[in-house]
């Protein structure tokens, strides 16, 4: 029999104050903007390490900013801020980085919300592509002293030991499963099924394999390395391999190494929702955390595999999975809105046109409060780019979609009226961002230059939305239309946040050295701050990062002793690269108008 789950308590939180910001910037002085707003920067860059190049996430919480970062070295980290000291906030046992030392945790995008007195961290590990490189994303929450883990693997551990022997682990040896064996154990036939076996131990330390099969003492166990790696007859192709491998994503273009598996070393199992993941490595990062109708609501990105997902919880500990409206049969009504590609090469012939939830929100246009989603999507025979979804009482309903009716024009269709065809960076190609501003909902798109839409219904009807920026606006794809030497626009994307009658843009600069993209660095002008007060017309805050033209990302929006504060990243939005440490600025002054 399964052994019976308990919850595994944590040990209490130290803290380590490590910068008095006030102190070291009390002679930095004010920036002055653009529009006459005055900002200052309030930390360290990096908080004193060059590798936290982003700060993805800031959220106010028992009267203290907390501020979450992306560490692709090390994994991420945790700080807070009380008006004049930054501290370093400690992971269980004095850990620094990763939550528990994992670096693969290194939260290419992370959330903070607070929901029941607590604060929720969604911590992503893994980076863009169909290649997974990642231990699948984690919430854990925190009261300000001690910190529980709520979808981990270190939640509980269902079953651990010491492998034994290993059979079947190598490349073209004729069988993509291997077995591993642990002579100690007595199970029962099947019983671990659907788990995970983690490596805890050893060069292969955060390696998993999906459990398909298991005997008395043996576990069967499959590779999941690649997406879409299934053959017609509708089985996995990838070799299950022990020993070290390097893996080269395609686009975006990183490399990763798993290390070896040797028998010797230690394992646990886990099985169940609340595993890393939610159960599912796939789900590598936490996109959003909302509260709606009281409940804390939860979205997964870069699922190449399945397709991105939405979870809820009422007490934060018991987890459901949302599931689509349309008549999709188990398990893959729970994915990608229920909307899929046909492909030989995913599970059930089926591959995601949404791989990431890319993000959520609640409005009330429509006249009654509704939770909204934004989705990727991929190439395929349903067209590519993004898609819309609602929340309603028989689960997602899409609103933007290449089947949405029976005509193939409007802005209710795939990438809002973008062509079948439409790919990455092209058109309106992914809702990167969503906010509710002046009565609507807006988007902030990431294509061929970052673009604005919204809408003033959320129907799914032809003419629904409306260009802000780009498109038939007044203002040019980008913003202020600037490209690099290459034709690319240096503004891909941007991220919204309302901020009392304001509504602001932070810029997704387009920075890809893999790709030579800019083709010289010096091309790189700074992130843009752009603001609205009706939502058309905009004003330009920093055209320049602040003066930093490192400064690649405004994100991390959050209002904090009623003062807005921004992060200034410095690390690419789809790629491992960074140009060192991010900032951190607080609006000490607002533009007069």
């Amino acid at each position: 029999m399964k052994k019976t789950k308990t919850k595994n308590s944590r040990p209490l939180l130290t803290v380590a104050t490590l910068l008095l910001c006030s102190v070291l910037f009390s002679s930095c002085g004010n920036i002055p903007s653009k529009d006459g707003s005055v900002w200052k920067i309030v930390n360290t860059p990096g908080f004193g390490n060059a590798n936290n190049f982003s700060v993805v996430a800031m959220t106010e919480y028992n009267g203290k900013l907390y501020a979450l970062t992306r560490n692709q070295a090390q994994g991420g980290e945790v700080w807070r801020y009380d008006g004049t000291t930054w501290e370093q906030v400690l992971f269980p046992g004095g850990i620094t980085n990763g939550v528990y030392g994992n670096p693969r945790i290194n939260n290419v995008w992370a959330r903070m919300a607070v929901f029941k007195g607590k604060l929720y961290f969604g911590f992503s590990s893994g980076l863009q592509g169909s290649f997974l490189g990642s231990t699948g994303c984690e919430i854990w929450r925190f009261d300000g002293q001690t910190w529980e883990p709520v979808i981990s693997d270190l939640k509980d551990v269902d079953e651990a030991g010491t492998i034994t022997s290993i059979t079947g682990c190598s490349e073209g040896d004729g069988e993509t499963t291997a077995r591993f064996t642990d002579a100690s154990k007595s199970w029962q036939n099947d019983m671990w099924v659907g788990g995970f076996l983690q490596i805890t131990s050893g060069e292969g330390k955060y390696r998993k394999f999906r459990i398909v099969g298991n005997t008395v003492d043996t576990l069967i166990v499959q590779q999941n390395e690649a997406a879409g790696t299934y053959n017609a007859e509708g089985n996995e192709t990838e070799y299950t391999v022990c020993s070290e491998k390097n893996y080269n994503n395609p686009f975006p273009a990183y490399s990763y190494t798993l290390g070896s598996v040797k028998v010797g070393d230690s394992y646990e199992i886990g099985i169940g929702d609340d595993e890393s993941g939610f159960g599912e490595v796939w789900n590598k990062t936490i996109t959003a955390m909302v509260i709606f109708d009281d409940k804390l609501y939860v979205s997964t990105g870069l699922n190449y595999e399945y397709g991105g997902q939405v979870w809820y919880t009422e007490n934060g500990d018991d987890w459901t999975v949302t599931q689509s409206a349309l008549p999709v049969p188990p398990p893959y009504c729970y994915s990608s809105f229920g909307n899929y590609h046909s492909s030989s090469a995913y599970p059930g012939g089926l591959k995601p046109v949404s791989s990431s939830v890319t993000d959520l929100v609640v409005s009330s246009i429509s006249g009654t409060p509704i939770l909204y989603a934004g989705g990727t999507g991929t190439s395929g025979d349903r067209g590519g780019c993004s898609r819309m979804a609602k929340l309603t009482d028989t689960g997602w309903e899409l609103i933007v979609d290449s089947a949405i009716d029976e005509n193939t024009t409007g802005t209710n269709e795939n990438g809002f009226g973008s062509s079948p065809t439409c790919g990455t960076n092209q058109e309106n190609f992914m809702p990167w961002d969503l906010e509710v501003f002046n009565n609507k909902l807006f988007v902030g798109v990431t294509g061929e230059g970052a673009r604005v839409l919204y809408t003033d219904t959320g129907s799914s009807e032809d003419g629904a939305w409306h260009y802000s920026v780009g498109g038939t606006s007044a203002y040019p794809n980008g913003f202020d239309g600037y490209r690099y030497s290459d034709g690319n626009y240096q503004n891909l994307s941007v991220n919204l946040f309302a901020f009392g009658n304001t509504m602001y843009a932070g810029i997704v600069t387009q920075y890809i050295p893999e790709y030579t993209i800019p083709p010289d660095k010096a091309e790189l002008k700074g992130s843009q701050l752009w603001r609205t007060r009706d939502g058309v017309t905009w004003t330009q805050v920093t055209d320049n990062g602040f003066g930093d033209a490192d400064i690649i990302i405004f994100e991390a929006f959050a209002t904090y002793n009623g003062k807005l504060y921004v992060s200034g990243s410095k690390g690419a939005s789809s790629t491992p690269s960074g140009l060192g440490g991010a900032k951190i600025f607080c609006m000490m002054k607002p533009p007069e108008e």
